[in-house]
C-alpha cells in the first residue's frame, strides 16, 4: 500500500483501523530501523522496540483528539510595538492613551502620533567586524599610553 492509498483509506476509515505492512531493518553500523505504525515513514530506534508512532503522527493525533489546545494567533491592534509605553499616544481613531491608559475626555482633540519606524542596522561581514575591532583596540591603545 503506497502512501496516497493510505491517506485515502485513514480518511474513509480511520486512524485506528489502518495497519499496514511495517518493515524493519538492521543497517551496517547496528542501528535498527522501524516504520510508524501510521504514516509508513522510517525511524530509528533501540533494540527491543515493537511498533513505533513517529512526532508527526502523534500531533495530528493530538490536534484530531483535542482540537482546543491548538493556540490561535493574536490579532494586531494597529497600534506600534511599545504604544504603552509612550507618554501620549493617538490612534487613528482618535483614541488618545496616556501611559497606556485611554483618555475618553480628550477623544478626536489631539492628531494621530506618527511614529517613526527604527532604523535598521545593516549586518557586517567578518572583514568589517575585524577592522571595527582593530580601530577601537588601537583606541584603547592610545588612552592606555597617555
Amino acid at each position: 500500500m503506497n502512501r496516497k492509498e493510505a491517506i485515502a483509506y485513514i480518511k474513509k476509515h480511520g486512524f485506528k483501523n489502518f495497519k499496514p505492512e511495517r518493515h524493519s531493518y538492521v543497517d551496517e553500523d547496528g542501528q535498527k530501523w522501524l516504520q510508524c505504525k501510521f504514516c509508513c515513514e522510517h525511524q530509528q530506534v533501540d533494540p527491543g522496540v515493537g511498533y513505533i508512532t513517529c512526532a508527526d503522527c502523534v500531533i495530528k493525533i493530538d490536534m484530531m483528539k483535542f482540537p482546543d489546545t491548538i493556540k490561535k494567533q493574536k490579532k494586531s491592534s494597529g497600534r506600534p510595538a511599545g504604544w504603552h509605553f509612550m507618554n501620549e499616544f493617538v490612534d487613528k481613531d482618535g483614541n488618545v492613551f496616556h501611559k497606556g491608559k485611554e483618555q475618553p475626555k480628550l477623544k478626536g482633540t489631539l492628531p494621530p502620533t506618527i511614529v517613526k519606524p527604527r532604523k535598521k542596522k545593516k549586518k557586517l561581514t567578518a572583514d568589517q567586524k575585524m577592522f571595527k575591532l582593530a580601530k577601537q583596540h588601537k583606541s584603547k591603545r592610545k588612552l592606555r599610553k597617555k
